[in-house]
C-alpha cells in the first residue's frame, strides 16, 4: 500500500493534459526572471518542496526515461532514508553538479538566487531553528540524534548569482507560488486524485509513491537507530520498490 496510488498520478497526468495545466506550468516557468549561474551546485543540497502539479510533471517527464527513473529512484530512497545520518546533495544532481531533471525543475530551484539578501537570511535563520528544534524531539520521541551536520547545514546566500532584472521582492515570489497553487486546485477540486493536501519535498512526494508514508517513517527511525540493519533494508527496499 502506498499513500500515494500510481493510478491517480496517471489519471492527473491525463486530465493535466487535456486541460492544457502543463502548458499553464510552463507559461509560468518561462515568465520568472532569469539569471546568471555558475553551475557551482551548492545550492542544489536539499529536498525542495514542490507543489502537486509540479510532482506530476516531473513523474511524467521520468516515466518516459527508464534508466533516468531507477537512477534517480535509487538516490531517492538513499537519500530518505539516511537524511539523519548524513546530509547529502538533492537526488536529483549528479556526479558533475548537473540538475538530472533540469528542463521540469520546480519552481523553488529556478527562483534560487533571486531572493534579496535580507529575506534569505531571514528566511535560513527560521529554517535553522525549526532542524534545531526538529532533533530535539526526535531525540525526545526516539532516542537518537540526528546528526549536527545535518541538523546545522545550511545553504548560504549565492553572491555569485547575477539577476538580469533584480532581485524579487516576497510579494512577487509568492505570486508565482500562488499561480502553482492554482493549477493544484484545479486537480483536487475536480477529484481526480485521492491524495492528502499539505507540504511535501521532492523526496517525500517520490517516497509517498512508493510506500506508506507511515511505513516509511517507521523503517526511517528504525535504520537511522541500527547501523548494523541499515544498509541491508535500504537495499532490499531498493530491490523490491524500483521497477
Amino acid at each position: 500500500m502506498t499513500s500515494i496510488k500510481k493510478l491517480d498520478i496517471l489519471n492527473c497526468i491525463d486530465y493535466a493534459n487535456k486541460n492544457k495545466l502543463f502548458q499553464r506550468l510552463n507559461d509560468v516557468y518561462e515568465i520568472l526572471p532569469k539569471g546568471n549561474c555558475t553551475g557551482c551546485g551548492n545550492c542544489c543540497m536539499e529536498s525542495v518542496g514542490i507543489n502537486l502539479i509540479e510532482f506530476i510533471n516531473i513523474f511524467n517527464y521520468l516515466n518516459e526515461k527508464d534508466d533516468l527513473r531507477r537512477k534517480c529512484l535509487n538516490k531517492v530512497i538513499d537519500y530518505y532514508f539516511l537524511e539523519y545520518i548524513k546530509k547529502s546533495p538533492c537526488p536529483f544532481k549528479d556526479e558533475n553538479n548537473r540538475c538530472l531533471i533540469y528542463e521540469v525543475r520546480p519552481l523553488n530551484c529556478r527562483l534560487f538566487g533571486h531572493w534579496k539578501k535580507e529575506d534569505y537570511n531571514k528566511n535560513l535563520n527560521t529554517v535553522t531553528q525549526k532542524n534545531v528544534d526538529y532533533k530535539k524531539l526526535i531525540k525526545s520521541k526516539y532516542g537518537f540524534e540526528i546528526s549536527d551536520e545535518i541538523v546545522k547545514f545550511r545553504i548560504n546566500y549565492c553572491d555569485e548569482f547575477i539577476p538580469e532584472k533584480g532581485y524579487l521582492s516576497k510579494s512577487t515570489r509568492l505570486g508565482f507560488a500562488d499561480d502553482l497553487m492554482v493549477l493544484d486546485s484545479k486537480i483536487y477540486s475536480n477529484g481526480v486524485v485521492d491524495i492528502e493536501f499539505k507540504d511535501r519535498g521532492i523526496v517525500e512526494y517520490f517516497i509517498d509513491l512508493l510506500l506508506d508514508e507511515n511505513v516509511a517513517y517507521n523503517i526511517k527511525i528504525r535504520v537511522s537507530k541500527d547501523e548494523h540493519i541499515r544498509f541491508i533494508a535500504i537495499n532490499r527496499l531498493k530491490k523490491m520498490l524500483i521497477r
